[in-house]
């Protein structure tokens, strides 16, 4: 519904065609894909098609009957096409489905409750209405949703204001509208009314506007979108001294797009401003059917059971549309759909239960019924709020993942774009694995080729499509900073905010979630050195790396590069591409890099990322406590003995690929390998070793004591020059952004911030980290997987005692220590037991943790983000 944009007029001529009404009767014209003949009458389940037969009324156990809003002259049209699929043996095998139309919802409702319409296509009031009617009447069954359509979900609405009449700067809050007079659609619209108007009083606090209504169509409960169109011509025309409208971002938009009569599309866009805040989501239309005779009958009778399977058997038609269906396409496009049909959410009501409950208008929503399987307890009035801290790739599916649950949710990130790190990082960044290990699980990275490594800025790229791709702006505040999170004594939070041009700002959230990720370019990690008393004596620049972003810093310069990670081995190489006059690479230690092909000829995720590699690790270092299958002890048993003279040959052999078998820098029988993955994982190609072979690259093992004015003078006493210093040496975490007595629950320990699952603190409620505490190697489908887990988590849909978490994680914590390098990052990692980990989210979300089609796959071949393709997507669907 709600479907406004072509001309409604040519839709009612093409209604109303005699030779079209004709040819209806005559043809039997049918979306699907096959017809057959008539079947017996009365036989639902039949594999054949039943017509219209002459002078013979269906039973009411045979129809089934769906009431919908004539709120456009194609509506009929819809549903004649509909009911060609619904009928026919590859639609719904219905043969007796008919719908009926009526002029406003409350006699749609009417019927339903009463028992003479099987289903109806509700709008949110319709479905309150609904509810609170079947609730109240001890005679009548129960109100169940049964599908939707993709385009309903997370219905927005948004405030406007005229420009000229705004003060400050050019972000705008909803506080402007205060003493403003609104215009709004008509009052019995959910998103042109309703929702808006209530959290602008409720939530914003303003109750001194003057709020206009524009009437029009009432009792189609703003389908037609027509108040919401005279709104913002009032808007721009300052009628009645009209400020600022509350309007659908839907029609808003189409208003931007020109394609609203009397909307100027260019004086909208130049003369109105949309303000930064905006009322929670809901979700609009959806299918209600009554399941069954209340509760006090027990439930038991046939005909129930065949009402069900009616309604069943309609739902499950309706969710099997396909778009690519040439026959059924041209019908779901007309109805509006983007993609699919959908099926229902647990509470399709919610922002909107809640203003109609503020105006006495609906009950609360808490009806608990133990009718069968298919009664439910209607969620709470309001949706929990969620404050997500970051917008890259771990809060960007964060933002998904909550939503996708009900939750209300806003990122906050301080940068004008979303990306994070990916946005500007150091000269000649990128992605260390290839793309089909770095792309979300369900929008593949299209813009670079499989097994290519991506460049940061085809990643950044890549990020904002998945933000267009699944319409997540609308969730997000850019430009603006989260100074501090304090909580409340009801657990709830305090985010205090402050945007770009200095505006602070305080906000109420239920929860909040951390996802500023491992890396954080506000938090450099710099050496000692770099900013003590001798530094004053150093002539040069001393950078971190995150601030070398143009060759022009480096060319004719003398270059030292203080680490050994991934950024310091990229900006040894980049300073030498770009023309520096020396490049010394300087490692306090010498580390094991991954080639990015085992003997040049394997990929290295063959070992590194199948089962049967991380399973040979795990012979090694032991199982993933909560994560690894239970016989995986009984395997290290044997394999802690059988494993490492195995891995010794790994390591000869990566020494020899990086011609690195002796000497200060080679890591070969100074550290194992798997070990020392887990502190400085990194995998490169032959950049480095073809540089320093060339003489291009001065690789040294040492640390930096002191300066001079043209150099640095190392800890052996040897001089190094240098005009500009470079250091490759991280970033380091900061949780100062929390309250004191949250700090102090934390308990942060010099090995890191220990979180039962690696996402939720054991003793402080309603907090979670996203992304920020996970180091996987596939890092963007797991903090995807992560954010899915968490979500169900907070619906109670993953439930775990305080004794429990406390127990794994403090078995995880013993397990690391005793072989992992003792590391800032220690608590965060999983890497090689990736698998295990994922094994263990799939399972807790009741998914299968076995990704591949056949045994082979499933050991030999590695697990890629699209192995997690829709996990996400069943967040949405109705358990």
């Amino acid at each position: 519904m709600l479907r406004v944009g072509s001309s409604l007029a040519s839709r009612a001529s093409r209604r109303h065609d005699a030779s079209f009404i004709i040819n209806r009767v005559v043809a039997t014209r049918s979306l699907s894909s096959s017809a057959t003949p008539a079947a017996a009458d009365g036989d639902i389940s039949s594999g054949t098609r039943s017509k219209w037969q002459f002078m013979v009324p269906p039973t009411q156990k045979q129809r089934l009957l769906m009431g919908c809003v004539a709120y456009d002259p194609a509506v009929g049209q819809i549903w004649d096409g509909i009911k060609d699929y619904l009928t026919s043996s590859s639609g719904g095998k219905l043969p007796h489905f008919d719908y009926v139309l009526f002029t406003n919802y409350e006699q749609q409702v009417s019927a339903l409750v009463d028992g003479h319409i099987d289903v109806a296509w509700n709008g949110p009031v319709a479905h309150v209405m609904a509810e609170d009617l079947a609730a109240d009447n001890p005679d009548c069954a129960l109100v169940e949703s049964c599908g939707m359509r993709d385009v309903d979900r997370d219905f927005r609405t948004v405030a406007l204001m005229k420009r000229d009449c705004l003060e400050g700067g050019e972000e705008w809050s909803v506080s402007a509208m205060k003493g403003q007079t609104i215009a709004t659609g008509s009052s019995d619209s959910p998103q042109g009314h309703l929702v808006p108007v209530d959290w602008l009083v409720h939530t914003v606090g303003i109750d001194d506007s003057i709020i206009i209504p524009h009437e029009y169509d009432l009792g189609k409960h703003g389908d037609t979108a027509v108040g919401e169109i005279e709104a913002m011509k009032a808007m721009l025309a300052g009628s009645d001294g009209t400020s600022a409208a509350l309007v659908s971002e839907m029609m808003y938009q189409r208003g931007l797009d020109g394609t609203l009569d009397g909307i100027d599309a260019e004086e909208l866009r130049e003369s109105v401003v949309q303000l930064r805040e905006r009322p929670a989501v809901f979700d609009h239309c959806t299918f209600d059917a009554l399941v069954g005779d209340h509760p006090s009958d027990g439930g038991k009778s046939s005909d129930i059971d065949s009402h069900r399977a009616k309604i069943a058997a309609f739902s499950n038609a309706v969710l099997s549309m396909d778009m690519n269906d040439p026959c059924q396409a041209p019908i779901m496009k007309l109805e509006g759909i983007n993609k699919q049909w959908m099926g229902p959410r647990v509470d399709p009501g919610g922002a909107v239960r809640t203003a109609l409950n503020r105006k006495g208008l609906a009950s609360a929503g808490q009806f608990n019924n133990s009718f069968g399987t298919q009664m439910r307890a209607f969620s709470s009035t309001t949706r929990e709020r969620v404050a997500v801290l970051g917008a890259g790739v771990s809060g960007l599916q964060t933002v998904r993942a909550m939503r996708a649950k009900g939750f209300d949710v806003t990122a906050y990130d301080p940068n004008p774009s979303v990306g994070g790190l990916w946005r500007q990082n150091y000269l000649s960044y990128g992605v260390q694995v290839p793309k089909q290990l770095y792309e979300f699980p369900d929008l593949e990275f299209s813009e670079v080729e499989v097994g290519k490594y991506p460049t940061g800025a085809e990643v950044q790229k890549y990020i904002e499509r998945y933000v267009d791709h699944f319409n997540l702006g609308d969730s997000i505040a850019l430009n603006t900073r989260v100074t501090k999170v304090a909580q409340n004594q009801d657990g709830s939070w305090n985010v205090k905010i402050k945007t770009t041009n200095g505006k602070e700002e305080d906000n109420h959230f239920d929860k909040v979630v951390v996802a500023s990720g491992l890396y954080s370019s506000d938090n450099p990690s710099l050496p000692t050195w770099a900013t003590g008393e001798t530094a004053s004596d150093f002539n040069g620049e001393i950078l971190h790396s995150s601030q070398v972003l143009k060759a022009e810093q480096i060319a004719g310069k003398k270059v030292v590069v203080v680490g050994n990670g991934k950024s310091a081995v990229d900006l040894a190489v980049a300073s030498s591409n770009a023309g520096a006059d020396s490049v010394t690479l300087l490692s306090r230690n010498a580390h094991w890099p991954t080639p990015r092909k085992i003997a040049d000829l394997i990929p290295f995720q063959y070992v590194f990322l199948s089962r049967l590699g991380q399973n040979l690790v795990l012979g090694l270092t032991g199982p993933l406590p909560g994560c690894s299958p239970p016989h995986s002890s009984v395997w290290h048993s044997v394999g802690q003995y059988i494993m490492p003279p195995i891995f010794k040959v790994v390591e000869l052999l990566f020494a020899a690929q990086f011609r690195n078998v002796t000497g200060p820098t080679s890591p070969f029988n100074k550290v194992g390998v798997v070990e020392d993955f887990y502190g400085y994982a990194q995998v490169l190609d032959y950049s480095l070793r073809d540089k320093v072979k060339s003489g291009e690259v001065n690789w040294k093992v040492g640390a930096i004591e002191s300066f001079e004015s043209d150099g640095a003078v190392l800890a052996d006493g040897e001089k190094v020059a240098a005009d500009l210093i470079i250091c490759g040496t991280g970033f380091q975490k900061d949780y100062s952004i929390f309250d004191s007595a949250t700090r102090e629950k934390l308990n942060i320990e010099s090995d890191g911030l220990w979180l039962f699952n690696h996402t939720i603190p054991t003793d402080v409620d309603n907090l979670a980290f996203v992304g920020s505490e996970l180091a996987v190697i596939s890092n963007i489908s797991g903090y995807g997987l992560q954010a899915a887990w968490l979500s169900k988590f907070w619906t109670g849909e993953i439930v775990a005692s305080k004794q429990d978490m406390e127990s794994e994680v403090s078995e995880v914590k013993e397990w690391k220590r005793k072989w992992m390098p003792n590391t800032p990052s220690r608590s965060s990692l999983v890497l090689l037991h990736q698998i295990h980990w994922y094994d263990r989210i799939m399972r807790d979300i009741g998914l299968t943790a076995s990704r591949k089609s056949n045994i082979l796959s499933e050991w030999f071949m590695p697990y890629e983000s699209n192995d997690y393709d829709g996990v996400l997507t069943t967040l949405e669907e109705k358990k």
